[in-house]
């Protein structure tokens, strides 16, 4: 399942006749055509900072017309109140996270079928919202709680009543569990491990051994999991280097509000409205931003990419696509502009190939690695999209990697995923059949 996007001919599905819809009516609905997209999930964050008390003025200045129509619509909704739920459908090994971490850590890879990963991600924004909802409805009984034992203190004080004294003190001032410290697992207990919780431990050897994760190639830390016999899989290998070194969910949770905290509004606006009208130019016939750059029509319908073809673009159904990745050191300066002007350097480089970039700045880019992926057409593409990628950024350029994805038994194997089988395969060899 590659990170890219779907094939080609997916690009291109066949035509259904619609009815037309109103202008108005066409945007509003663009919202709501990708489940969980990231449309859809910025406006569910613009509604919880208006009830938060954010003004609503400050939030719709620079916003599309869908933006704001969506908002408008949500905060018109009635609130309901929900008889309380144990939340299903989480993972096992997610389960007791909160709904942030879980957000968070709960990755969804880009599958062929892309209805599949649209089904899978609607699913896990159902699941997220339940659990939001039970945390908020936990929240205010336990400020209706504080309120009620406050109104009893004050009543008491002024009846002359004495407090009555605890039969079982409170335990003060236990520490706060904490992994540093902690003797690092022996071999057999690291593989057992997989995932996030074997990054984890693989962070611990790391700050052990004084080797700052965040600093080197991607194939470095798979050789660096291989030696330390932890099977961390494709989710940490797409991540962004500064996770490698967090020793649990909450600390990745932390460093993400810091690094989301750093995108202003006005950049997370900007890539906001690029976005949409992408998105709008990949349902028209003439989908050419520029001569030789076009947009890809599969973008219409994908809730976390946008795609684009560079010159001829890559061939169909190819056995093997060589890609290369980049990412930069400040996701304020990659403004639509700079990221235009990149498939500009690329198309008058005479790349052949295909380019995607993730649909939210804030979010999404923010918690990647491969911020943008070139699919070549050849090997010589991608080593060229690299060359020229590396030229363009300059010293802004944070990290890079050149790798392919493969047909593997029949299956179709992103780069990532071929790097992830092999530390699983050298950490926990498979059974021969004797």
């Amino acid at each position: 399942m590659p990170e890219f996007a779907p094939r080609p001919e997916q690009f291109n599905p066949p035509v259904q006749e619609q009815q037309p819809q109103p202008p108005q009516q066409a945007v509003e609905a663009d919202l709501h055509t990708v489940p969980n997209s990231a449309g859809e999930q910025k406006v569910e964050e613009y509604v919880n900072r208006i009830k938060a008390g954010e003004s609503k003025d400050s939030i719709f200045q620079g916003l599309p017309e869908s933006f704001k129509s969506g908002i408008e619509r949500r905060l018109a909704e009635p609130a309901e109140e929900k008889v309380e739920q144990d939340v299903s459908g989480i993972p096992p090994q997610y389960r007791g996270l909160d709904s942030e971490t879980l957000d968070l850590i709960w990755t969804i890879p880009e599958y062929i079928d892309s209805e599949k990963t649209a089904r899978l991600k609607s699913e896990k924004a159902e699941v997220i919202a339940l659990l939001r909802e039970k945390e908020s409805s936990e929240k205010a009984k336990e400020e209706r709680h504080s309120a009620d034992e406050k109104r009893i203190e004050e009543l008491r004080q002024q009846l002359g009543i004495a407090k009555p004294t605890k039969t079982l003190e409170v335990q003060k001032d236990v520490p706060v569990s904490s992994t540093e410290g902690t003797p690092l697992l022996d071999i057999e207990e690291r593989k057992r491990l997989s995932g996030w919780n074997a990054s984890y431990e693989l962070a611990r050897t790391a700050k052990q051994q004084g080797i700052d994760l965040s600093t080197i190639s991607r194939e470095d830390y798979v050789e660096f999991a291989i030696q330390n016999s932890l099977a961390i899989d494709d989710s940490q290998l797409r991540m962004p280097p500064w996770q490698r070194m967090s020793t649990s969910a909450q600390e990745i949770v932390f460093a993400n509000k810091e690094k989301r905290s750093k995108i202003t509004e006005e950049a997370d606006k900007s890539f906001q409205k690029f976005c949409f009208e992408t998105q709008q130019k990949a349902k028209e016939e003439n989908r050419f931003i520029q001569e030789g750059i076009r947009v890809r029509q599969g973008t219409k319908d994908s809730s976390s990419w946008l795609f684009f073809g560079i010159n001829n673009g890559i061939a169909e159904n190819p056995s093997e696509t060589y890609k290369s990745y980049v990412s930069v050191k400040d996701l304020n300066t990659l403004t639509p502009e700079r990221f235009t002007q990149l498939m500009v350097a690329l198309r008058d480089a005479k790349y052949n190939g295909d380019v995607k970039i993730f649909q939210d700045l804030s979010t999404q880019g923010v918690n990647l690695n491969d911020q943008i992926v070139m699919h070549g057409a050849s090997q010589a593409d991608a080593e060229l999209a690299m060359q020229v990628a590396e030229k363009f950024f300059g010293v802004d350029l944070d990290q890079k990697s050149v790798g392919k994805d493969e047909v593997v038994d029949g299956e179709n194997q992103s780069y990532s995923q071929i790097l992830a089988k092999k530390i699983k395969n050298a950490v926990n060899p498979p059974k021969t059949k004797s």
